[in-house]
This record gives structure tokens, sequence and C-alpha cells, in this order.
């Protein structure tokens, strides 16, 4: 998450006039899991982009309002059943985190349905800093996670069913499977952001602070995955989808990105999903949901521009699209080696344990901060990501020796000096307001253990969670091969540090909310839920119903009706780049419906090109020109009268030669609009600008 802005000095408390919503979920009672003896699955991807206007969250108050999108919002969905009454729903979303209100939603609308209950099933994100959130069980993260404060209860209830939606579709869906399990190390795509903490852990000893390239050296270079193979109407096994995870902040575009992205993963999940469906020719949409692991201290490895103090960086769409998409190049390698691994042979067991971690503090001798704090750090934010002129300021600054505390740092939070002040913060944020309810998760297929956690986890103190669970597989005489984290998932609780990188207090210490013991506690509860799991089997501990009182707000449009016409405001007319980090681009202009009927979550803008007399969709490399690829963008320019909008459309790095046209899909009666037809080129007087012609 990106950082909070210093209380004290640009605090937005929740007022007395706010509008607080008691929201319940009662917990449902899942209907039993046929045993079959025949292990089956099923995979979709579906749409949760918002209507314009939600703020995206991780780079908090600095974060923009979203205009509209370039590059879909998903939540893709991997029901896996193993034939002998056990299943789980792999659910990967390109939202900044989970959330623990939409799990217990989603879980109350599919558990009747299908069998699934609360353990079997996961939420992840892929931490994108420009997708909405404000869909927290806690007003803490509702308040700061991004620009506008307070649970939409709109886009709640928007992710929630559309979750659902996919998860019963998925699972009515399901063939004959096969799976795969696996891991491949990878480089060049992560770099340590707080290499200064991580050389403090005292099992690290080979990393030179001196050498440039320790950054990339300090990391998790692990990409897991499990792949699914059905059977097709033919009796042929042939892939449908791949679970998998990479350590890797989606910070890969700045600050003042205006449109909701699936950052560097669209091009990592879209370029395995296009390359699998064309090779194996599947009758099915390929489904890869790949969600981050442990990227607390994880940076995209895009060109170290250095540190920022005054100013933010430019957007540069080229470099995440160059670093998704060799992400994207590893990921088909690792799935087409896990081609000869895959059987039909599947055992899934799932738990699940919800602990109030205020209350529940203690676990073995290790015991956790009963109050939660922000420290000061948090409030310049992390590094290449900073909040400008807060940044400046030393007291603020992560790492910085005026940062820490140097005096009574015996107790649980440690050295961490208290954003505005130990004894006002609580005034200025209750802690009640905090998050505080974990759902502990493992989730074995096969020889894999997954571990959801709400936290933003180090690499070393993934490594340190990853073990206490494999050493309670290993207590039992049971191997497991692979046992991964993935972070950001079911809720959201800021960072966990180990605590000898908590004492550098960088952000991602300051951002540790329950201590410098949260690493050691996080570890030694999945160690336990592990070996409860290996004696039990399967584990749900959860509360009877969920009850919050939170404070709501809307950014949702205000439904109205549209009474005008579709027509065109502006002809496509070219764009030329002139920075190095802009793309040239083609842009057409219309009048719609409004955002409340604009349904961006349902296809609206493509490209088609004139081959042979005969108009068809058009395609570059394999890529869909179309608001589902990489280089379509579509934004709400301003409202109109009457219910109405002005929209704008740009393709990006548009073909020259040929000869287009915009096609605008229909909504809410309005028939389908076509822009004039055009062609693409370099102006003949200078060949460095780019230049428009149309055709009629």
């Amino acid at each position: 998450m990106r950082s909070l802005m210093i209380l004290v000095l640009a605090v937005t408390t929740l007022t007395a006039c706010a509008t607080v919503k008691d929201i319940t979920v009662i917990q449902p009672k899942p209907i039993a899991v046929d045993i079959t003896g025949i292990a089956t699955a099923g995979a979709i991807s579906v749409d949760i982009t918002p209507p314009p206007g939600m703020p995206m969250g991780g780079y908090s108050v600095m974060a923009n309002f979203g205009q509209g999108f370039r590059t879909r919002l998903k939540a893709r969905v991997i029901y896996i059943n193993d034939g002998q009454g056990h299943s789980t729903a792999l659910v990967q979303t390109d939202l900044t985190a989970g959330s623990l209100l939409v799990h217990h939603q989603v879980v109350a609308a599919v558990a009747e349905k299908t069998g699934l209950n609360a353990s079997d099933i996961v939420i992840t994100s892929s931490h994108s800093h420009s997708a909405p959130v404000n869909h927290f069980e806690n007003d803490f993260y509702n308040k700061h996670m991004s620009s506008g404060q307070g649970l939409e209860e709109e886009f709640l209830d928007f992710a929630s069913q559309r979750i659902a939606e996919g998860i019963l579709t998925a699972y009515k869906n399901r063939r004959p499977a096969k799976v795969a399990t696996g891991r491949k190390d990878i480089y060049g795509y992560n770099r340590n952001r707080s290499l200064d903490s991580y050389v403090l852990n005292n099992n690290v000893s080979d990393i030179d602070l001196e050498d440039p390239q320790a950054v990339f050296k300090a990391i998790n270079p692990a990409m897991y995955m499990i792949r699914v193979d059905v059977l097709d109407t033919l009796g042929q096994y042939k892939p449908l989808a791949a679970f998998s995870s990479f350590s890797v902040h989606a910070t890969a575009l700045s600050v003042p990105v205006e449109v909701y992205n699936a950052d560097l993963f669209a091009y990592a999940q879209k370029d395995l999903e296009w390359a699998i469906e064309r090779k194996y020719d599947t009758p099915w949409k390929v489904v890869h949901g790949l969600t981050t692991g442990t990227q607390g201290d994880m940076a995209p490895a895009v060109p170290d521009h250095g540190d920022n103090t005054f100013g933010h960086f430019e957007v540069n769409w080229k470099e995440a699209k160059k670093l998704g998409q060799g992400i994207g190049k590893e990921a088909i390698a690792l799935f087409e080696e896990l081609g000869s691994e895959l059987t039909s042979d599947i055992s899934i067991m799932t738990a699940a344990r919800e602990l109030n971690i205020r209350e529940h503090n203690k676990v073995g001798d290790i015991e956790l901060c009963q109050d939660p704090a922000i420290g000061a750090p948090v409030a310049a934010g992390a590094y290449e990501r900073r909040t400008p002129f807060l940044a400046a300021i030393p007291f603020l600054k992560g790492g910085n020796v005026m940062s820490r505390s140097w005096f009574f740092t015996e107790g649980c939070q440690g050295n961490k000096t208290h954003l505005g002040f130990k004894y006002l913060q609580p005034l200025l944020e209750p802690k009640d307001s905090f998050p505080n309810t974990v759902l502990f998760q493992l989730i074995k297929i096969n020889d894999t253990v997954v571990m959801p956690l709400p936290f933003e986890i180090t690499t070393e103190s993934g490594r340190r969670m990853a073990a206490s669970v494999s050493q309670a597989y290993e207590q039992a005489g049971q191997d497991i091969k692979h046992a991964w984290i993935a972070g950001n998932a079911n809720g959201y609780f800021g960072y966990s540090t180990t605590p000898e990188e908590y004492e550098r207090q960088n952000y991602e210490g300051g951002h540790t909310l329950y201590g410098q013991y949260t690493t050691p506690y996080l570890s030694a509860q999945l160690g336990r839920l592990a070996t409860d799991m290996i004696q039990q089997g399967s584990i749900v501990e959860l509360a009877d119903e969920w009850s919050y009182d939170l404070v709501v707000n809307q950014f949702f449009p205000s439904a109205e009706s549209s009474q005008g016409k579709r027509k065109i405001l502006q002809l496509p007319e070219a764009y030329t780049a002139e920075a190095a980090n802009e793309e040239h681009y083609v842009s057409f202009e219309w009048l719609d419906v409004g955002a409340s009927e604009i349904q961006l979550h349902k296809p609206l803008a493509k490209v088609e090109v004139l081959v042979k007399g005969e108009w068809v969709d058009m395609s570059n490399a394999g890529e869909p020109i179309t608001d589902d690829g990489y280089d379509i963008e579509v934004r709400l320019l301003d409202e109109e009268s009457k219910g109405m909008g002005e929209y704008q459309v740009r393709w990006y790095n548009p073909v020259a030669g040929g000869q287009y046209r915009f096609m605008i899909a229909p909504r809410q009666g309005q028939e389908q609009l076509r822009s004039p037809i055009f062609t693409f080129g370099t102006d003949k007087e200078d060949t460095a600008e780019m230049a428009v012609l149309l055709v009629e």
C-alpha cells in the first residue's frame, strides 16, 4: 500500500455526521461434496472493471480516481474437485488487496450450491496500485488505502457478485481434470527496494550493500504454478488454466496514472492465455491467475531512476509491458514444463482458522502487540514511490536515524516512532478502526501448500513462514515439495517484516501494524494450523456470523437514465509521442450513455481492419486490438446533460498502413456506433509526425 499522509499534517478523520452501516453475513452451511472418484475442474475469467469514478488504491491520498481503463480488471476463478469429497476455488483478482468482507459474501453466495466452505475459497490479488479498493471490513483502510474515504457498498456488492458468479460458472462447467505443480526460479524481474533492511537478517551474510547487483540477488526468484488440464469432447486433455505466483510489486506504473489497470500482471497473464489457446487450439478460454507472493520488499525491475523526493516519475506503459511480457514468457515456459507431470490423481485438503489477533495475540512464547500502530516512515512512502516533500523530512523518511525511536524501545512495537506521536495517534485513529481479524488458511493440492495471508510479506519473512509449514509436514513424516505465500489475500493488514528488518524502520517496518514480532507470530500460527490439518483433516474454525459497523460513502455514479442519442463528437485523430515514456495513439470521441449505464465490465470498444474487402477484428502479433487487450484505452472525459457522457477511446501503438475503424458496442438500447474509416501513418512533410487520414 502507498503511504498514509502524516496524520497531524493532513488528518482526515471520520466525522460525527458520517453514515455508519451495519453489515452482517451469516456463515452458510455448505452441501456435502459428492465422492465420484473422478477429479474435475472448471475455470473462467470474469470482468470486475467498475464504472468511472472509483478511487484507486495503493498510493493513498495521492492516487487518482479512475477515469476509465486500459487493461481490464479481472477475477480469474479456478475450481478443482479431487473426486474424494474435497474441492477448492482459487480466485485471483486484479485488485489492490483482498477483502475479508468480500470473502464472507462470496462464501455465503456459493456454499449451498457448490459445497465450498470458507476454508476452500481463497481470494487473492495482484496488488495493482491502479485498482479500486474501499471494500474492506475495517474503517482504517477504507479511509487511507485510496484518495476516497469510506466503504463503497455498491463496489463491495459488485465485486462479490461477480466473483461468486465466476465460481458458480466454473463449478457448473467442470470437466475431468489433471493437475501438475511446479516451480521455476527467474531473475531480472524483481529487485529488493529495502536492501539495507534485508541485510540485517541474521541468516543473510552474502549481500554487499556496495554491489550494484545486490538488489537483484536479495530477492524471491520463485515462480510457482498449478497447471490444470481438462478433457475435451474428443477425449483429449487440453490446457484449461494456471494458478501461479511471483513476488513483485504491481507498481511499474507510477502515481499519476489516471485509468484502472492491472499493471505489469496484465501482460504476464494474458500472454500465457493467448499463447496456450493458439498452440493447443483449446475450445475454451484459457485462464491464468497470476497472484503476488512475498512482494513486500520486491520492486518491479524496471529501470531504477533513483529515489523521488519532490515529485512523481512519469507513467511509463512501455516499461510495464516489457517487464510483464518477460514474466509472461517465463510463465509459459513453466507451464509447458509441467505438461509431462500432469496427473489425474488429485488430493485436496484445506484449513481455515479465523482469529481476532488483538484478542488472541499469543502463540506459544510469542506475543504480538495488542494495539496496532502506524510508524512515521509510512508518511513518506517507499523507495521510488515517495510522498513528495514529506520524503524530504528526515523524521518521516524510512531508514533515517531520526525516523526511529532511540528510547523506550523494549515494547512489542520496538523502535517504531508513532506517526502523529504515540499518545495522539489513538485519538486521531481509534484502535478499533484498524483491521483485527486474520483468516489463517492453508490449501494443499498434491505436493503443494498455498498459504494465503492478508499481509504484504517481505522475502525473508515469507521464507520463515514457509519453513514453519514445511517443518510441520516433515515432523509428521509427510513430504511437501512446494510451500508458498499468496500475499494480500482475503483482506489487508499492511506489512510483515522480520524482527531484524523491523529495526531499520524503513517504510515496510513502519507499516508493520502489530509490531516487531508479526512474522514470528504469523509463522507460528501457520505452523500450528498445518499440524492440526495433518492430524484432523479439513478445518473450518469461524464465527457463526460476521457483523461490522462501517462508515460508508458513495463513489459509484448515481443511477440516471440516459435520454440522449449516441453521436460522434470528434473524428479519429493522431497523437505523436514526444517523450521517451510516451506512445503514439489514435483517438476517437463520442457521446454515449452516462457513467452509471456504460457498464465498463462488458466489451465496449475495438478496432476493425479492412482485409480483402471485409471488415475483421484487428490483431497485432497475437494481441487483439480490443478493450480486452493492452492497447485500447477507454475513458470518460466529461458528464453531459440528459444523463449522457462524453467518452474517448485511444488506440496506442497503432499499425501504419491499413484501413481501420473504431467500433463501439451497443449500450442500453443505443445501437452500435462506428467511426469514419481512417488510415494511419507519417505526415509526408515530417516523417516524425504521426497523422490520420480519413478515407470517408
